[in-house]
């Protein structure tokens, strides 16, 4: 690999964070290719363990309606790999001659997750190994909406904790205060009602929690307690709420939606996560009624290329099924209400 790339990717995330040991471990493993112009990096749906980055040079980044955006070397957003998610959503194009990164994703997470647990103390042994949490976050459709300056900013307020088998991190009932990434280890979602708790769900490394009680300023509607040994990535809520929550969340003015719904193009739709006994007392014209509690449930049935208009009493129940609907790559408003 020549000195001259080696120099720009050290300036590339996450190899700026790297030691000069774990980067020459990554580097021997990897290549840097030169592409000419117009030459297919990924295409849209193709599952892809490798991840890429724009050493020099440009890429245009296609949609589904063959909309391109364009990114070029030395650009903050390409510091971060080039869309980095399997299987793709967009399509890359190299716009000019372009040299380019091309890692695999195990190589990386081996070497970003914080090490492997066979490592660690004795009482941290049953730790599953670290992954590249960074990288899986950057792979919800979530990041689409954050502007690429909020991304370095974002990461360097995460804070990194750890927990042993059988601790509580978030408790139901409680006000939410940070949202979390697990690095490493496993965890489990219990919700308890009339006497009985129930398992909701298994947590493994990448998943993240906690947001629901930061968007919606509700109680934590869940506990969740780790299985095993562990390290997770939090963020506090002042945090999350600039950095990450206000540029996914977008309202919308009645109006506003009487004209995307006379467009048709694509579909609108306005789902109302109120309870029916809100719902009957207060109808909003052409509305759907889906409750928040039964939003996740209810995901399969909704299409993918509609827009959804989140509508409640004006309260905070719409913007957390906007979020929701925004995380799963939908795409997602928040009424705004009189």
């Amino acid at each position: 690999m020549k000195a001259e790339d080696i120099e720009l990717i050290k300036k590339l995330i996450p190899f700026n964070q790297l030691s000069e040991g774990d980067l020459k471990a990554v580097l021997d493993q990897s290549s840097v290719s030169s592409l000419p112009k117009g030459k297919m990096l990924f295409k849209r749906n193709e599952v892809d363990d490798k991840i890429y980055w724009l050493v020099a040079g440009s890429v245009d980044l296609l949609d589904e309606k063959f909309e391109a955006k364009n990114r070029k070397a030395g650009e903050d957003a390409t510091r971060h790999p080039i869309h980095n998610n399997s299987p793709h959503r967009l399509t890359a194009v190299t716009t000019e001659d372009s040299r380019v990164l091309v890692s695999d994703r195990s190589l990386m997470a081996v070497h970003m997750g914080g090490g492997s647990a066979s490592s660690s103390s004795a009482q941290e042994e049953d730790v599953e190994d670290g992954i590249d949490w960074m990288s899986t976050l950057l792979s919800s459709p979530l990041f689409e909406f954050i502007p690429p300056a909020n991304i370095q900013t974002l990461f360097s307020k995460f804070e990194e904790v750890k927990y042993s088998a059988n601790d509580v991190v978030i408790s139901q009932g409680e006000l939410g205060d940070f949202f979390y990434v697990i690095q490493a280890g496993r965890a489990k979602v219990e919700r308890s009602a009339g006497g009985k708790t129930a398992v909701l769900a298994e947590l493994k490394p990448g998943d993240n929690f906690g947001q629901d009680a930061l968007v919606s300023d509700a109680p934590r509607n869940a506990t969740v307690t780790m299985t095993t040994n562990g390290t997770l990535m939090r963020l506090s809520e002042p945090d999350f709420q600039s950095l990450l929550m206000s540029p996914v969340i977008e309202t919308v003015t009645m109006d506003e939606v009487k004209e995307m719904i006379a467009q048709g193009d694509p579909r609108t739709y306005i789902i109302d996560v109120r309870t029916p006994k809100e719902v009957e007392d207060d109808k909003i014209p052409g509305s759907l009624n889906v409750p928040l509690l039964l939003l996740r449930k209810n995901l399969g049935k909704l299409k993918e290329d509609a827009i959804y208009v989140m509508a409640c009493d004006g309260g905070k129940r719409s913007e957390l099924g906007a979020y929701q609907l925004n995380e799963e790559g939908f795409t997602a408003y928040v009424l705004k209400r009189a």
